[in-house]
């Protein structure tokens, strides 16, 4: 497994944990809101700074029990709030991430079968070449690679592909044997006519 795969493995565990995350949130924040809504302390907080200025206390502690439990309610709502707030940030964040690990992912997969696809055109190509080689070896020819080696007598050959401008010379070749050119303008036929005959 590369970087990559193993990055976007991490992004989904992490986005699976944050969704987690926030399902408990949300089920707080309902029992949260069930709780001020039933103490009747659903506040803004200039309404809470209000109600923490008539409450009963002693040396700045609250004295009073349902003050109390309003005031612990209020806040465990405030709380909920936020942690809900931050989780679907880090929920967006993560989104983000997760995104770009999986176009990262599927560019891999992409060059992968892009390397894959070249292997097996390559496996191709030799097969080819090698039924090729069998061919050219019944009359005597030792391929070494494509349109190059040996004659049966022993010479050095090689075919080059002309790339003309007219039709004609784009089905044309030369033919070298030995270093010398035998000519620069023959059907692929002619070349291994002589291939075969020097």
């Amino acid at each position: 497994m590369k970087f990559v795969e193993i990055q976007f493995r991490s992004r989904t565990a992490e986005m699976e944990k944050l969704l987690a995350r926030k399902a408990r949130c949300e089920v707080k924040l309902e029992k949260a809101v069930a709780k001020v809504e039933k103490l009747n302390c659903k506040w803004t907080n200039e309404e809470h700074n209000k109600f923490m200025e008539t409450v009963e206390s002693v040396d700045g502690w609250m004295t009073n029990k349902e003050e109390i439990k309003k005031n612990s309610a209020w806040w465990d709502w405030v709380r909920a709030r936020r942690d809900l707030e931050e989780v679907n940030e880090k929920i967006e964040n993560a989104s983000a991430r997760l995104d770009k690990a999986q176009i990262e992912v599927d560019e891999y997969h992409k060059m992968i079968a892009v390397i894959e696809d070249a292997k097996r055109r390559e496996e191709l190509w030799q097969k080819e070449f090698e039924a090729e080689q069998k061919e050219w070896a019944k009359d005597g020819i030792d391929l070494v690679s494509r349109y190059n080696g040996f004659t049966p007598s022993g010479k050095r050959f090689t075919i080059y592909g002309n790339s003309g401008v007219t039709i004609r010379s784009r089905h044309c070749f030369t033919l070298y044997i030995d270093g010398e050119v035998i000519f620069t303008s023959g059907e692929f036929w002619r070349c291994y006519l002589n291939i075969k005959n020097s």
